[in-house]
């Protein structure tokens, strides 16, 4: 964590994810204004979902950040009995709030379901976008001279 509160994420693929995810869901939510002509339902249901999959993204992550680092970190019984206990409650209020969030964005402020559905794959267009990416392959002289460095 920065001193300003702001979380980096360390892996570059993981970044890469974040920001085509990010993207993706802006691209589609000028894509849906346009296609509704000017409504501003259809974008503000994209963006909806993409808030949507963006709470429910960065609690996995917390929760697998968390339990991965208490294994790593912690060998004791108690302590880590009760971080567990603690991740777990926070998981369940994380998709508490995400339940409460979705009722709020399909049954109060009645926006179109596809719109949400459009936004909530943002993440998975980013993960495709990833997926795809050409790999870059290197001759088999970089690849020694990497292993030489490496040593």
């Amino acid at each position: 964590m920065m001193p300003d509160g702001a979380m980096t994420e360390l892996d570059p693929v993981l970044r890469r994810v974040e920001r085509n995810g990010v993207i993706a869901c802006g691209v589609m939510a000028a894509i849906a204004w346009a296609i509704a002509r000017g409504r501003l339902d259809a974008p503000l249901g994209v963006i909806g979902g993409g808030l949507l999959v963006a709470v429910s993204y960065r609690g996995i992550k917390g929760g697998i950040d968390a339990l991965v680092g208490g294994v790593v970190e912690r060998s004791g019984g108690r302590n880590r009995r009760l971080q567990a206990a603690i991740g777990l409650v926070k998981f369940f209020t994380r998709y508490g709030i995400l339940a409460a969030a979705a009722y709020v964005i399909m049954a109060r402020l009645r926006l179109p379901p596809l719109a949400i559905f459009a936004g909530a794959s943002s993440l998975v267009v980013a993960v495709a976008r990833e997926a795809v990416r050409p790999v870059r392959s290197k001759s088999p002289g970089n690849v020694e001279q990497d292993v030489d460095r490496r040593l």
